[in-house]
């Protein structure tokens, strides 16, 4: 069902048609049996007063009786008076043979290639009145007067859809209007919704939404809640337990019990490092942060990012380049926020990179007035089928000999940039891994 008023009114057209048509079915069927008994009557009528008046010529008769109807052609209506068995009167379009043998009363008869309504009375033991109508023309003149009454019905027809239309949807307005209200509401709002007036058939869905965000907005509390305080909690013991692995380091002379210690630090720090990227990632989750953006130049932040992490690029002896754009324009942002994503990106890109290899970092400005950064490296590269899934959480893409991490520095980049309103394309570069770039809405078309 894809919307509920067109439904609605397909429905009650297609109800209303439907009635309609077995109410002028029922009413022309009824009307027609009206008619024909009224019809019948002026039969009737007809022969009583050929039997009463004899002073009626056939001439004057044939001319009353075509004036009567207002088809050209033949008279509809023909009678005979016969006395004694023989016809001493009729009119021309009758035939010369006697009627006698009709019934009394009502039937049916052909002659003249017509069917004609026959109507017989008896004036005396020897005179007989017979008059006839045609069938054909009795039918016409019945169907015209019913159809004139039925046709109203089906002109307001259309009438009818429009009212209809405009019921239904008078009817929805407060679907409607409670659709508005969800639409409007951010991603944590979770005050209940109140409408001014609520039908009474949509009170129990508001109450049903208003349950929902309740429990929504406890879980996501206590979400946040969770995330940020075991990440700072956790990061106090951490830092005590490096500053007594460093003590301990002090203290130690033989080299079997440093090597041992070294694998120790190595743990801390990687633990030390999930610790603060679950803090990072519970910090710029666009549902919750409060951020201020302000003017920010790119090529600044890019600049001191790569000179920040340019001891662990040493570590592995990896080139590290950077060419930025001249006059780059300033973009609408969060300084700190943009460190963090740009610092996740190469941190993927040195985790990834193999030792000796490279990494380029470059800045460019497109002529829609869109920043553009793209960071190259020279690793594995990311198989097509899996660019959508690396910006989830904890997803990691398969490689061989596939580094220490748990999967939140790419979830972290796609939080900033989506807070940023930014898209970030993956595809391979010519150094043979993955290309990383982040496109930046024009600066006025950041609101």
């Amino acid at each position: 069902m894809r919307s509920i008023r067109r439904t609605l009114i397909f429905t009650l057209l297609s109800a209303f048609t439907l009635v309609m048509f077995i109410a002028s079915l029922n009413g022309y069927l009824a009307s027609m049996n009206k008619a024909e008994g009224l019809l019948d009557d002026h039969l009737k009528q007809l022969a009583v007063a050929l039997a009463q008046s004899h002073s009626v010529s056939s001439e004057t008769f044939e001319d009353y009786v075509l004036e009567f109807d207002d088809l050209e052609g033949p008279s509809m209506i023909a009678y005979q008076i016969i006395e004694s068995g023989r016809v001493i009167r009729r009119t021309s379009n009758a035939p010369i043979d006697s009627w006698s043998d009709v019934v009394l009363g009502l039937s049916y008869r052909n002659f003249g290639d017509f069917r004609w309504r026959v109507y017989a009375l008896e004036v005396s033991e020897t005179k007989r009145v017979v008059v006839a109508e045609r069938a054909d023309v009795r039918f016409v003149v019945a169907e015209t007067v019913v159809l004139e009454s039925i046709y109203p019905l089906l002109v307001w027809l259309p009438l009818l859809a429009v009212l209809t239309w405009f019921i239904v949807t008078w009817g929805l307005r407060p679907l409607a209007h409670l659709s508005l209200w969800i639409g409007l509401k951010k991603e944590n709002d979770f005050t209940p919704i109140a409408l001014e007036q609520t039908p009474k058939e949509l009170s129990q869905i508001v109450q049903s939404l208003n349950g929902l965000l309740g429990r929504l907005g406890n879980a996501f509390q206590r979400e946040k809640q969770f995330g940020a305080v075991a990440a700072h909690e956790l990061r106090t013991p951490i830092s005590v337990a490096k500053v007594h692995i460093h003590n301990l380091r002090l203290s130690l002379k033989e080299e079997a019990n440093l090597k041992a210690l070294d694998y120790v630090d190595e743990s801390v720090g990687r633990l030390q490092r999930v610790v603060q990227q679950m803090l990072d990632l519970s910090r710029t989750q666009p549902e919750v942060i409060q951020t201020r953006f302000d003017p920010v130049d790119l090529n600044v932040v890019m600049q001191q990012v790569c000179v920040d992490m340019w001891s662990k690029f040493d570590q592995k002896e990896q080139t590290i380049e950077f060419h930025g754009a001249e006059a780059l324009p300033r973009i609408s942002g969060d300084g700190a926020l943009l460190s963090l994503l740009f610092e996740n990106l190469l941190q993927n890109a040195n985790r990834y990179t193999p030792r000796g290899g490279q990494i380029c970092v470059e800045t460019r400005c497109l002529p829609t007035e869109e920043v553009v950064i793209t960071v190259n490296d020279s690793g594995p590269g990311i198989p097509e089928d899996q660019r959508d899934m690396v910006f989830k959480r904890f997803y990691r893409v398969h490689h061989d000999n596939q580094p220490e991490g748990v999967g939140l520095g790419l979830a972290i980049v796609g939080q900033i940039a989506r807070l940023h309103r930014a898209h970030i394309d993956i595809a391979n570069n010519r150094l043979g891994g993955a290309s990383f770039t982040v496109t930046f809405p024009a600066p006025e078309k950041l609101q």
